[in-house]
């Protein structure tokens, strides 16, 4: 597992970074998009897979292949997002990192250390999560996301999302990387 830059403010370390869980592959930041965007295979394959939450509960009456251009539309505005930021920098106050992540935890009401977090797009009835670690403010790691068609993280999948969350902050505790100022001097 290493980590790799996504956008950062090289004086301060702030920024986003993701998570690469093999040497051969993408990170995750840049997986999910391309999963998402690209992969038409594997999103007809997840909403055939899913279909009985599409037709009902909150979702009720979606087809298959709305689904999958209504995801690829949610990707891409989820990432202009994320290039906006780049752009403006990253702590603007309209949209930043710090107005995108919310904690996985909807109780959760201030700040813990390497606490787990959610962004989410902004089109109706979204369903695209990232999940990450935030350090401190606008400075957070991506760990993975998912398609996420019910209310809780219950399902495999979803599951297996929060495995990879335990086991990155498990990782950054582990080599000592507790707040920004460490990524500063990360070579990455």
């Amino acid at each position: 597992m290493n980590l790799v830059r996504i956008i950062t403010d090289s004086d301060t370390g702030s920024g986003l970074y993701a998570v690469r869980f093999s040497d051969d592959g993408p990170d995750e930041f840049t997986r999910l998009f391309r999963l998402w965007t690209e992969d038409m295979e594997f999103l007809y394959s997840f909403f055939r897979e899913h279909e009985g939450r599409l037709k009902s509960g909150y979702y009720k009456g979606i087809s298959i292949q709305d689904a999958v251009r209504a995801t690829r539309y949610e990707a891409q505005e989820l990432r202009n997002v994320f290039l906006d930021i780049a752009r403006k920098g990253l702590v603007v106050e309209d949209t930043n990192l710090d107005t995108l992540f919310l904690p996985l935890d909807s109780r959760v009401y201030r700040m813990q250390e390497l606490q787990k977090n959610k962004a989410r797009g902004r089109v109706k009835k979204r369903w695209l999560r990232l999940y990450a670690i935030r350090f401190e403010r606008h400075c957070y790691v991506i760990t993975g996301g998912a398609i996420k068609l019910t209310q809780d993280m219950s399902v495999p999948h979803l599951k297996e999302e929060l495995e990879k969350l335990e086991r990155t902050r498990e990782f950054l505790i582990r080599h000592d990387l507790l707040c920004q100022s460490d990524f500063a001097y990360l070579e990455i």
